[in-house]
């Protein structure tokens, strides 16, 4: 009888575990093979950053320069300073770009320090500048007239007669809708007709003494004297008495602002003329 052991199983070849190999694996090989690796993916993702942030940094700064633009065309006010001068001694002071400014009596002057130049606007009286160097240009405005600086001292004046415009040092650009012109030390303009006026440095040196706080004259006539008289007080000094026959009374010399009523009191000794003083603070004068 043969032993039931001889009937155990006989042992099978081992075969292939079909069971745990993957039949998707060709594909997922075939699809890594077409899709970037993961470094890619991220050198590709910060590259996509950095050109978004590149774009939006070109687009504030394409901004910036279109307003920065903006404003140079526009040529904003960045301060500005009106002065008026009463009756009375004339002012001077020193502006921040070193231009020494000063306003004669009965006088207002407008001061606009813009982004790409220096304004000033004559609304009244006398000017004289003295101007500074300065990246940024000066001009001058009387009106419809713009007087442009060349490094230059020249006098700018506006009274019920017109506007006249005379250089001391320097030149000058002048331009309104009559035309253009240029000026230069010792030449004069009538800023309506830019018609040339007879000036020459000395008279001008001694028409703008009164920056010194002094009135020149030399042979003025008489009515010219009572006009500058009249300039520097609140109340006029008038001529009161009949035409004169003959040639005007005229009077040199030089004399301090402050001391105008001295040198009311004086006339009557000097010109031989009789002077009458009111309650209102007008001064008649006459001949004698």
């Amino acid at each position: 009888m043969r032993d039931p052991r001889d009937f155990r199983p006989a042992e099978r070849a081992p075969r292939a575990d079909t069971a745990s190999a993957d039949p998707f694996m060709p594909f997922e090989d075939a699809l890594r093979a077409r899709l970037p690796s993961r470094e890619e993916v991220l050198r590709e993702a910060k590259a996509q950053s950095v050109q978004r942030r590149l774009r939006r940094y070109q687009g504030v700064a394409a901004v910036c320069v279109a307003l920065c633009a903006g404003l140079w065309a526009w040529n904003p006010v960045l301060r500005e300073r009106t002065v008026v001068v009463a009756a009375g001694a004339p002012r001077a002071w020193t502006a921040r770009d070193g231009t020494v400014v000063a306003l004669d009596s009965r006088s207002s002057l407008t001061m606009q320090m813009r982004l790409r130049s220096r304004d000033l606007r004559l609304n009244a009286g006398q000017v004289v500048l003295n101007v500074a160097a300065d990246w940024r240009p000066l001009n001058v405005r009387v009106g419809d007239t713009v007087i442009r600086d060349i490094g230059t001292v020249f006098r700018v004046r506006r009274g019920d007669g017109g506007a006249q415009v005379a250089v001391l040092e320097g030149r000058v650009q002048v331009s309104n809708p009559a035309g253009q012109a240029e000026l230069g030390a010792g030449q004069a303009l009538d800023l309506e007709t830019l018609r040339p006026l007879p000036a020459s440095v000395a008279g001008l040196e001694r028409e703008t003494a009164w920056r010194e706080g002094r009135l020149r004259f030399d042979g003025a006539p008489l009515s010219e004297v009572l006009a500058q008289l009249s300039h520097y007080r609140t109340a006029p000094v008038r001529w009161a008495g009949r035409p004169v026959v003959g040639p005007e009374p005229r009077l040199s010399g030089e004399y301090r602002i402050r001391d105008i009523e001295s040198l009311i009191d004086s006339l009557p000794v000097i010109l031989s003329l009789r002077i009458e003083r009111r309650p209102d603070g007008v001064v008649l004068v006459s001949s004698r």
